[in-house]
C-alpha cells in the first residue's frame, strides 16, 4: 500500500472518532469492553477477540492511545536514533500505532506490519490512508496477515529496527522464536507492561539478544549487562506515562478523569554498540525541603542524594526529574 499524498492533519482525538463512528456507533460498550480485557488476558481467549472488526476498534480506542503515548515517548528520549530509521518491521504491530508514532521524522521508507489480525490491519489501511497520506507520503506501508511466531529469517525483510510492543505478555514461548525474527535487523524495541511479568519477558528477552550480539542502548545504563533491578524483591524496571483521555475513550472506559497513567517497561538494543553519557534514575525521586533521594542503573546500585544546602544548582535541576530521566552530575536529560 503506498500512500497517496492528500493534505490532512491527525491527531488522536480525530482518530478515536473515525474508528468510534465507523466501527462502534451500534456496539454495546459495557458488555464488549469485558469480553475485550477478559480475551486480552486470557491465554485461552488470545486469538478470539481480534478476528472481530467490533473489538478491534474497542482495542484501538482503549489502549491504542496510551500505547502511542509510550512510544512517542521512547522516541523523544533517542531523536538520534529513531531519526535514522528508513525501514521498520512492527511485529504484531495491530492497527500501525508505531508508524503514527515515527511519522514525524519523515525518513520511513519502508514499514511492515505483521499482524495475525486481518481486522486491524483493515483498521491499519483505514487510519493510514485518512490521516498520514502528507505526513509520510513517499512510506510503503506494508502488511502480512500470519503468526509472525512461525516465521523463518528469510521470510522477514532485512530492516533498521524491529519492533515487538505489547506483543510478548500476549504470547506462549516467545523466547523460542525471538532469535530467528530478530536475525535480519539492526536494532530492537521491546516494550511490555510495566508490571513484575513485563519486566521478566524483558530480562529474558534482554538476554537472549546479548547472546545474539545484540548491546543494550536503553533504559540500561550499565556497560556490562548487570542489572540492579533483576533480583529485587520490592522493584523492577518500569517507567509511568500520563496520557491524556479522548472524549470517546471516557464514554467508553466510562472515565470521569480526562486522563490516565500508562505504566511499562522497554528495552532498545542494537548491533552497534552505544552507551548512554549518564545513569538512569530508576527509582521515584523522594523530595524533601532539603534534599532529593533516588536510585541510579549502576553496577552498585548506587543511591543519589542531593542537598539544597551543599549544592543549590545542581538541586535546582534534579527537583524537576523523574523515573527514567539519565541522570549526570549537574545535569539531568529528560
Amino acid at each position: 500500500m503506498q500512500i497517496h499524498a492528500e493534505p490532512t492533519q491527525y491527531n488522536m482525538s480525530d482518530m478515536d472518532d473515525f474508528v468510534y463512528s465507523n466501527y462502534l456507533v451500534n456496539y454495546s460498550k459495557e458488555k464488549n469492553l469485558e469480553e475485550l480485557f477478559y480475551a486480552y488476558q486470557s491465554p485461552a481467549r488470545r486469538n478470539t477477540y481480534i478476528n472481530d472488526p467490533g473489538m478491534a476498534a474497542l482495542y484501538m480506542i482503549a489502549r491504542g492511545r496510551p500505547i502511542m503515548g509510550v512510544m512517542e515517548k521512547i522516541i523523544s528520549q533517542h531523536p538520534d536514533i529513531f531519526q535514522n530509521i528508513e525501514s521498520v518491521v512492527d511485529f504484531g504491530g495491530g492497527p500501525g500505532t508505531l508508524l503514527f508514532a515515527l511519522s514525524k521524522f519523515k525518513t520511513i521508507n519502508k514499514y511492515t506490519n505483521i499482524e495475525r489480525s486481518d481486522s486491524f490491519i483493515g483498521i491499519m489501511n483505514a487510519l493510514v490512508e485518512k490521516y498520514l497520506s502528507s505526513s509520510v507520503p513517499h512510506t510503503d506501508v506494508d502488511s502480512v496477515s500470519c503468526n509472525y511466531l512461525r516465521l523463518e529469517p528469510q521470510d522477514i525483510p532485512t530492516n533498521d529496527l524491529c519492533v515487538f510492543s505489547y506483543t510478548f505478555c500476549e504470547c506462549d514461548n516467545f523466547l523460542d522464536s525471538l532469535s530467528g525474527l530478530v536475525e535480519n535487523s539492526n536494532m530492537v524495541l521491546i516494550i511490555e507492561p510495566g508490571t513484575p511479568s513485563g519486566f521478566n519477558n524483558i530480562i529474558q528477552a534482554r538476554d537472549k539478544l546479548i547472546e545474539k550480539g545484540f548491546s543494550t542502548i536503553a533504559p540500561c545504563t550499565v556497560a556490562s549487562g548487570f542489572c540492579p533491578l533483576r533480583d529485587s524483591d520490592s522493584d523492577w524496571c518500569h517507567f509511568v506515562e500520563r496520557i491524556d483521555r479522548s472524549r470517546i475513550q471516557r464514554h467508553l472506559k466510562n472515565g470521569v478523569l480526562g486522563y490516565e497513567y500508562e505504566k511499562y517497561s522497554y528495552l532498545l538494543m542494537s548491533k552497534n554498540p552505544s552507551h548512554p553519557d549518564g545513569k538512569r534514575i530508576i527509582s521515584r525521586p523522594n523530595y524533601t525541603k532539603h534534599n532529593i533521594s533516588f536510585d541510579i542503573c549502576s553496577e552498585n546500585n548506587s543511591h543519589i542524594v542531593i542537598t539544597k544546602k551543599e549544592n543549590k544548582s545542581e538541586f535546582k535541576i534534579v527537583k524537576k526529574s523523574i523515573r527514567g530521566d539519565l541522570y549526570r552530575e549537574n545535569q539531568v536529560q529528560t
